[in-house]
């Protein structure tokens, strides 16, 4: 008998099986940690900031902080290269996983804590700060899910993962909505912090991930690679300084500072080691720091600041102006995770791809909370079908996609979910027309969360197999920054604007639109085969163990 051939008896048993197993269920519990920081800073942050009264421009400025998720790529290798001293003893994911963990529910009872009406400018600082958190605590739980699931597991564990992910993010949002009513949002907040320990959990019960590898990092940076980032700075900085100033509330440069500090001690090491120096050389990072920190808390106009800043530059100048030495042949030979992604056939057009496939998707969801709130629901109503239906709508969905993945295959069950993503937009074009109705909400919010439920399971699969196990974190925080960036950035400076100057029908028929591209490119990249030809060994039964 062929080995192809399976008997019919028992399948319906084998197929719901894999849900079952250890890693899919830990990648459960590790998507609902990783979900519920998200929908502390975006929708109930929205429906908060929207009740108190504060400009439209304003309160999508805040999806801004989301960009903390994008710029995760950035301090991503710290999590990948450092063990955390006496906790590492317990293995590398799973320390980092409590520390993680800690953070983000600090940062979040912090948030409740404050009056927006009191001080928007402690709102946007205390929202950057879990951002931060949550996207370091995404890091550690994709590493971690990413290592722990077997190459066959991928879809199911992906599914389970997006499962989580909504649970944490609609039970921590509904949670918040109902405990607001009563108690306010500073004990709302409190109660969702608990939702950090799911990961934490897993982490401690489940253990460390046996499939591990021997990373490889490349050891230096060029002169002219250093010599864009640090004079980038001024003009990246002013332009975001300029455009705070428009949205009334400074969250852009802020994190514009996050996107450059965080790497700068890395970067600084990476050159001092190409000049022949020692790494400690990095350490000269802490002048510029000391700058950007008196002039935050001083002014910019203050004479230290302007000293620390301009010795900060001076000495970051002259690192990178010092002389690199030749590269032995070993050196020569070692890439790292961003260069390794790129070398694969297609790179570029993949990494488009991902830019652009959830433009449309992003604007949309990050400004739902504010249509609800103009065509009146209260907070028992919005809880209910944004969270208790329309969750219930993203189960289906999940399960779903999971089957459409193994029925369909990879490929073709991305570009339906891609699809069913895009039309999804046009729902809340059409409640937003009709006004206020129950049966539209439920309707809108169920076909959106059934779209996204399907495109969970399936795309987030996809971006995991894009990964390389030798350098899982770093790769997958690119993947799934890119994928959001442009969304976020634009909700952040002009939804808004856009909301107000052109309505919410004709809006959300333009982010239709914008979903049409992403559909259009994965199209093309399944005639040309390229989506075969870039996967990682993530997608591989073979993968380099540690020694």
């Amino acid at each position: 008998m062929s080995d192809a051939v399976t008997p019919a008896s028992g399948s319906l048993i084998d197929g719901i099986r894999p849900y079952f197993e250890k890693a899919p269920l830990a990648a459960l519990a590790l998507g609902i940690s990783s979900g519920f920081p998200f929908a502390m800073i975006g929708a109930t942050l929205t429906t908060r900031l929207a009740q108190d009264g504060i400009t439209k421009s304003a309160v999508t400025a805040f999806a801004l902080t989301f960009l903390a998720y994008n710029l995760k790529w950035a301090w991503a290798p710290v999590v990948d290269k450092f063990r955390i001293p006496v906790l590492g003893a317990i293995g590398a994911r799973r320390s980092w996983l409590i520390v993680t963990g800690a953070l983000v529910a600090a940062a979040v009872i912090f948030l409740g804590s404050l009056d927006p009406t009191a001080s928007l400018g402690w709102v946007a600082a205390a929202a950057i700060m879990v951002g931060l958190a949550g996207a370091t605590f995404d890091i550690v739980i994709d590493a971690y899910r990413i290592e722990l699931l077997e190459p066959r597991q991928l879809g199911v564990g992906s599914g389970m993962s997006q499962y989580g992910w909504r649970i944490g993010s609609a039970a921590a949002g509904g949670l918040a909505l109902y405990v607001a009513e009563g108690a306010g949002w500073g004990v709302a907040y409190a109660a969702c912090a608990i939702f950090a320990l799911p990961a934490v959990l897993a982490g401690l019960i489940v253990g460390e991930p046996e499939r591990k590898v021997f990373r490889e990092w490349p050891e230096r940076m060029g002169q002219k690679p250093y010599f864009a980032f640090i004079l980038a700075f001024v003009p990246l900085y002013l332009g975001a300084r300029w455009m705070d100033q428009a949205l009334g509330v400074n969250i852009l440069s802020n994190m514009v500072l996050v996107g450059y500090l965080f790497p700068l001690f890395d970067l600084t090491a990476r050159r001092a080691r190409d000049a022949g120096r020692p790494s400690a050389l990095a350490w000269a990072g802490l002048v510029p720091v000391a700058g950007v920190a008196a002039g935050l808390w001083f002014g910019w106009s203050d004479p230290v600041a302007i000293g620390l800043c301009g010795l900060g530059a001076a000495v970051l100048l002259w690192i990178a102006s010092l002389t690199p030495i030749a590269m032995t042949t070993i050196e020569s030979g070692k890439i790292g995770p961003l260069m390794e992604f790129f070398r694969r056939d297609g790179g570029l057009v993949v990494l488009l791809f991902v830019l652009v496939h959830k433009l449309g998707d992003t604007l949309a969801n990050l400004t739902l909370r504010l249509l609800f709130n103009d065509l009146g629901y209260t907070n028992s109503e919005i809880a209910f079908y944004d969270v208790f239906v329309g969750f219930i709508a993203l189960l289906a969905g999940i399960f779903v996609g999971g089957v459409l993945y193994v029925k369909l295959g990879m490929k073709r069950s991305v570009l339906l979910s891609l699809f069913l993503m895009m039309i999804s937009n046009a729902a809340f074009a059409w409640l937003a027309a009709s006004g206020k109705s129950n049966i539209g909400m439920a309707l809108a919010m169920g076909f959106e969360n059934f779209a996204s439920g399907v495109g969970g399971v399936c795309v987030v699969a996809y971006l995991s197999a894009l990964c390389n196990l030798s350098f899982t974190a770093t790769q997958f925080a690119l993947l799934s920054a890119a994928a959001s960036i442009l969304g976020r950035f634009l909700s952040g400076t002009s939804a808004g604007r856009l909301i107000e100057g052109m309505g919410y029908v004709n809006y959300y028929l333009l982010t239709t639109l914008l979903a049409l591209p992403g559909v259009v490119i994965f199209w093309w990249m399944m005639r040309a085969g390229l989506v075969d030809r870039s996967i990682g060994t993530a997608a591989t039964e073979t993968a380099e163990r540690a020694t």
